[in-house]
């Protein structure tokens, strides 16, 4: 059967929306010359859900609160719940808004941190001075599969030497890919070394 022009003609505006999206994206990490994104995410919500069980529970208390008062409030029952509705939505819209303004990158080159929308503030290392790597999970993040990675890289304060990405999901899996990003640059670089040593 044969497939109607306008389809035929639509994929390839869809494959290169697509393509011009996701170049995009990279583009806010300005890559370098042969570098490539292999993992790039924000804090997942599940890390802050011990947040918004707190909120959320603050909330109820006050329109619980306002609506066992014996005394004049000046508000009706109703607008108490409606304040507390709202409080719990602008903090919810607040941390979205947070965490997607917080980016985490890894190339074949570099660790990179975005924070910011109005203020931005970029922060990237070389992914060969990384050192040592570290998850922290409360058991409501193991439960979640979200968690906190570490990155102890080899800088010259305390401030350079922590590198950290934070309630990001499947923690375990970005360590094992920047496990194995760092066994093959140490290959290819013990493969350079051996085949200068025997010039």
């Amino acid at each position: 059967m044969a497939v109607p022009a306008a389809i035929l003609t639509a994929r390839p505006a869809a494959e290169r929306l697509s393509r011009q999206r996701e170049t995009a994206r990279v583009r806010a990490v300005e890559l370098l010359p042969g570098e490539e994104v292999i993992w790039r995410g924000h804090p997942s919500w599940c890390s802050r859900i011990g947040r918004y069980i707190r909120w959320v529970t603050a909330a109820l208390v006050l329109a619980a609160i306002a609506g066992a008062s014996d005394q004049e409030t000046g508000l009706p029952y109703w607008q108490w719940i409606l304040v507390s509705l709202v409080l719990v939505a602008a903090v919810v819209l607040v941390d979205l808004i947070r965490r997607l303004a917080t980016t985490y990158t890894v190339t074949t080159r570099r660790l990179h941190i975005r924070h910011g929308i109005l203020r931005r503030i970029d922060r990237s290392t070389h992914i060969d001075r990384v050192q040592n790597l570290n998850t922290r999970q409360s058991l409501l993040e193991r439960v979640l599969a979200v968690g906190t990675v570490d990155f102890d890289t080899a800088g010259t304060d305390a401030a350079e030497a922590s590198f950290t990405f934070e309630g990001v999901p499947r923690p375990h899996h970005l360590i094992r890919r920047v496990e194995e990003l760092r066994a093959g640059a140490g290959s290819a670089t013990a493969h350079l070394e051996g085949g200068r040593a025997g010039l």
